[in-house]
């Protein structure tokens, strides 16, 4: 369903022109009634031929509530510009018009109002100026229609004109969004919040999130245009029943989508364009950026060309392609819009990268490869995310992460270099354990277990990773001090301790893991013949058998016997049962 919003001076008849239009009077503040000035965004409704029904929401044209008109005209399809003929141009005219350009708003018509109160030498004269200030603009070829809401004067051909632009509007998407711009409690019901649906469908009974507060809610009913309706198509007006949120949380700015495919960054990249009226633009004002239905305080730092890397105070759901309009608080003016790129860039000389080289307008897929070329990694829901839902082409994929072609074999090299270089400092130990590679990557383990399998100089030990460059051999002085432990090892089953045997803890784990040596606990080790010469022992034995009677056996102190029938059982040579034991 199309959404037609209104844009122009204050007290150029933009409401009145709705209401005749409707039938409805989109003001619905006893405030606005009695001021006769629209103070924050209004609604309506009709049926305009071909098009079918379509919605209105109706802006504030007084410089004061900007920030309201920015609430409610993010969203339309088409613009329905007033300017008065028996005023003419005027400051917010020239605003207005700015912010429909900035956002590219390029569907539209231009209502010339209040034709009654002049003669139609003035409206010809009106005409021209107006097409004058149109020119460069993305309204430049919209018709310029006089009009009159009190005569009815070309109220059906600037229907017909609106319906001719409704019928070709579009809302591509799967992820739907509905940016939050009024929020009320219904007894009963709960918490309803209200905006225009884009870029996806919303049905009763979905689960949802509200952001940025990240809560997860379910919809409990939708209504559109006063009638309940159990699901609706991106471009509608929606009022959304949901459960468990106050509402205090659903402010205007909060925005509703669908779970896992949002992210939220308060730093972006963006490329930016001056509003016309504008000479430069400094980094040095308070800024607010209007993104969706809300306002955010903001600062701006300017990059190379027309590009700027903004930080805005919270948290948004923002992805490439977005657009923003940038408005100075001391001018109290909006000076420029701007369209998101990276929804959030690296380290400043990265995010001049993104600024130059992402595309806002390619499709979904070709956004999620190039935010992946800048990024190196990537979590693959938050490429879709950051995209509006693209894979990217070519990538290397393991466990939800994507990976740059590149980029993999970068990693894959400095995975190759660490291992070598780990097992240069540590020769005797295995290798690098695969956690701990993964760590000093910054990867995940699934990503290194796959490093690892594609590399010609890496191979998977156990846990640990080794270099198929290593040799496995004791230098002289470990091959030495192996020979006299050994020697001492050969006295009998009553071996030393190990910490006496003179190897270090790293030669002692090597000698065990090439099989040299058999540890039975942290204190004793054997050599292979003597762990065969207790197996003979043990199976010499007569069940059920106690320590006492193995010690008599082997020869052996309580010291020895003890922790041997423990590795026993460990092994499985024997099973305890209380004080005895009995061979497997």
């Amino acid at each position: 369903m199309p959404l037609i919003g209104t844009a122009g001076h204050v007290d150029h008849g933009k409401s009145t022109l709705v209401e005749a239009l409707t039938g409805r009077d989109p003001d619905r503040w006893a405030e606005e009634k009695r001021r006769g000035l629209t103070i924050d965004l209004g609604f309506a409704w009709t049926t305009l031929g071909s098009a079918g029904e379509v919605s209105f929401v109706d802006v504030p044209g007084h410089e004061r509530f900007l920030k309201n008109m920015l609430a409610g005209i993010e969203a339309i399809d088409v613009a329905l510009f007033v300017v008065a003929a028996d005023e003419g141009w005027m400051p917010q005219s020239e605003e207005h018009l700015a912010v429909l350009d900035l956002l590219g708003v390029d569907s539209g018509v231009v209502a010339l109002t209040k034709t009654d109160a002049v003669d139609d030498e003035m409206i010809a004269l009106i005409q021209m100026e107006i097409a004058d200030r149109l020119v460069g603009t993305s309204l430049e070829s919209a018709p310029i229609l006089p009009v009159s809401a009190r005569t009815g004067r070309g109220l059906d051909g600037l229907r017909a004109a609106l319906a001719e632009r409704a019928m070709a509007a579009d809302h591509p998407g799967d992820r739907p969004r509905l940016w939050i711009d009024r929020a009320f409690s219904m007894a009963g019901s709960g918490t309803v919040v209200t905006g225009t649906l884009t870029e996806g469908p919303i049905r009763v009974g979905d689960e949802i999130v509200l952001f940025p507060v990240r809560k997860r809610t379910r919809v409990r009913g939708l209504q559109s245009h006063e009638t309940t309706v159990e699901e609706s198509a991106p471009g509608r007006r929606l009022a959304v029943n949901i459960s468990g949120i106050e509402r205090s949380q659903a402010v205007r700015g909060s925005m509703l989508g669908l779970p896992g495919q949002w992210d939220l960054s308060d730093r972006f990249t963006a490329v930016i364009r001056l509003a016309r009226y504008v000479d430069t633009l400094g980094t040095k004002g308070a800024f607010q950026v209007h993104l969706g239905s809300g306002a955010h305080p903001a600062t701006i730092k300017r990059l190379e060309r027309d590009h700027a890397l903004i930080t805005v105070a919270m948290a948004l759901p923002i992805r490439t392609g977005d657009r923003f309009i940038l408005r100075e608080s001391g001018r109290r003016q909006v000076v420029a819009g701007g369209v998101v790129l990276d929804p959030a860039p690296g380290r400043p000389s990265r995010a001049i990268q993104n600024a130059l080289t992402i595309d806002p307008k390619a499709g979904r897929d070709a956004i999620a490869t190039t935010l992946l070329e800048i990024r190196g990694v990537d979590d693959l829901a938050r490429l879709a995310a950051h995209s509006g839902g693209g894979h990217p082409e070519g990538a290397v994929v393991t466990g939800g992460v994507a990976v740059d072609p590149e980029r993999f074999e970068e990693l894959r090299s400095e995975a190759e270099r660490l291992v070598a270089e780990h097992q240069e400092r540590h020769p005797l130990r295995p290798g690098l354990p695969l956690a701990t590679l993964a760590i000093e990557l910054g990867s995940t383990p699934e990503l290194t277990g796959l490093l690892v399998e594609e590399s010609t100089l890496l191979r998977r030990t156990g846990p640990d990773v080794t270099s198929t460059r290593h040799r496995r051999t004791l230098d002289v002085e470990a091959e030495a001090n192996w020979a006299r432990a050994e020697a001492k090892l050969r006295s009998g089953l009553a071996v030393p301790a190990a910490d006496d045997l003179g190897l270090d803890r790293e030669l002692l784990h090597r000698l065990v893991r090439d099989g040299r040596l058999v540890r039975i606990s942290d204190d004793l080790v054997f050599l292979p013949d003597q762990i065969e010469a207790i197996r003979d022992h043990l199976a010499a034995m007569t069940s059920p058998f106690t320590v006492a009677q193995f010690r008599d056996r082997t020869g052996l102190s309580r010291k020895y016997a003890v922790p041997i029938l423990e590795w026993a059982d460990r092994e499985g040579l024997t099973i305890r049962r209380g004080d005895e034991r009995r061979l497997r």
